[in-house]
């Protein structure tokens, strides 16, 4: 994969860097605008895109919804802001930000906060689905109140806004990782599930998020064959009442979740056979607008990058490499899909090439920011190069003072007398 051209002939890195020589803006607020002050980007990563589609939505009540399925965990704002220098932004609730800074977006989202209940449903809806592509959970789980359940199954709203306070909090109450969460409470979504109609689109995503959940948590297989049974359930009702572009959508999630139960079984052509259907759904969806044109890729790369850790799994380093680069394509300026290419990279020990796709990845900022120039020190390291390793290692630390992981690595490099004072502020850094 070539850094100096993309084939989707995207602008360059170097291109890039003379719009910001311009514009005198970083690299994160380039490509991450719309988290800061919900103003369009020219290009970014497509959950940075997504949020044009979900203001249009907010402000013209005629369109459909619109629902991006990613969900990003709540430190990220906090580190895009953060690596942008734009302090003044870093607040717990929009109307936070100083009015004279706010954009005309921010400012009506601040607007219809003060006036939220006032607002009828079906715009609290799409206040709240904003609010959530945005990481503001905490403000969606003041503001929507634990409905009672006769309430919640009474109207598609009521439920729609009921699943958004259960995201929320299961955001808000999990680690970064919450494929970590173990203990994850998920009653609210269980609630959900037991009480809405099957044709209600949030119990078919209530119950999508509870088996691939316990999937990633390793929970008994009979809560896996549960939930998948559940969930087929939903998608049976829910598809009903969908056109084809929704109807690929929906089966394309199903099956690409549902992979999870043969996977824990071990059988593989149960595994390649599912996520064949996966993509072959992500792939048959026409968009009918640029809308529909941004779920169709939202959808497709999950799908794809599901397929390259399923040729991991199968030993197949040849096809999880293809399957990483054609993430590159559907995404080039997502930083975790260099993630994915510097990793398989790894695998196959081309560190060299490993090394250039951690750098990107680092480059282009949250959530990678930190693991990307970590990642590219380690290859560093092999490639017999300790003074790259390390300046990686140091630009790690600065990302993430509290990594412990770039402390050590910085520690087990060769005792070179230029790398000595880096070693002690290193050690100094990681004590205060």
């Amino acid at each position: 994969m070539s850094l100096t051209k993309t084939e989707s002939g995207s602008p360059t890195l170097s291109e890039l860097a003379a719009q910001l020589s311009g514009a005198r803006k970083s690299l994160t607020e380039l490509l991450l605008r719309p988290f800061i002050d919900l103003e369009p980007c020219a290009r970014g990563p497509l959950c940075a895109l997504g949020i044009e589609q979900y203001w249009i939505a907010f402000a013209d009540l005629r369109r459909p919804r619109f629902v991006l399925q990613r969900t990003l965990s709540p430190p990220f704002r906090t580190q895009l802001l953060r690596e942008a220098a734009l302090f003044e932004y870093q607040v717990d609730d929009p109307r936070g930000v100083n009015p004279a800074i706010r954009s005309t977006r921010w400012a009506l989202i601040c607007e219809a906060l003060d006036h939220w209940p006032e607002l009828v449903p079906d715009q609290q809806c799409r206040l709240m689905l904003i609010l959530h592509a945005l990481c503001f959970y905490m403000v969606i789980a003041d503001c929507i109140p634990d409905m009672p359940e006769k309430l919640i199954g009474a109207h598609p709203d009521h439920a729609e806004l009921a699943y958004r306070r259960a995201s929320a909090r299961y955001m808000l109450h999990g680690p970064d990782d919450t494929a970590e969460y173990g203990h994850a409470d998920l009653s609210e979504l269980q609630r959900i599930v037991n009480i809405v109609p099957r044709d209600y689109s949030v119990s078919f995503n209530a119950a999508l998020k509870i088996l691939v959940h316990k999937a990633r948590i390793g929970a008994p297989m009979e809560e896996l064959i549960e939930w998948r049974a559940r969930s087929d359930c939903s998608l049976e009702a829910t598809l009903a009442d969908g056109d084809g572009f929704k109807q690929d959508l929906l089966l394309s999630r199903f099956y690409r979740a549902a992979a999870f139960v043969p996977l824990r079984l071990g059988d593989r052509a149960e595994v390649v056979r599912m996520m064949d259907l996966a993509e072959d759904h992500a792939l048959a969806m026409t968009p009918a607008n640029e809308a529909q044109k941004l779920l169709q890729l939202e959808n497709l790369y999950p799908v794809i990058e599901s397929r390259t850790k399923e040729a991991l799994w199968l030993g197949d380093l040849d096809l999880a490499l293809t399957r990483a680069e054609r993430l590159i394509t559907l995404d080039p300026y997502d930083s975790r899909a260099w993630l994915e290419l510097g990793q398989i990279r790894l695998e196959r020990k081309e560190f060299s090439t490993a090394a250039e796709a951690y750098s990107v990845a680092a480059t282009l900022g949250p959530p990678s920011s930190a693991i990307g120039r970590h990642m590219a020190g380690i290859c560093f390291r092999e490639l017999g190069q300790p003074l790259l390793a390390a300046f990686f290692f140091k630009a790690a630390i600065e990302v993430d003072a509290q990594a412990i992981s770039p402390h050590d690595e910085l520690q087990r490099l060769p005792d070179l007398p230029v790398l000595q004072s880096l070693k002690k502020w290193s050690l100094c850094s990681f004590e205060t």
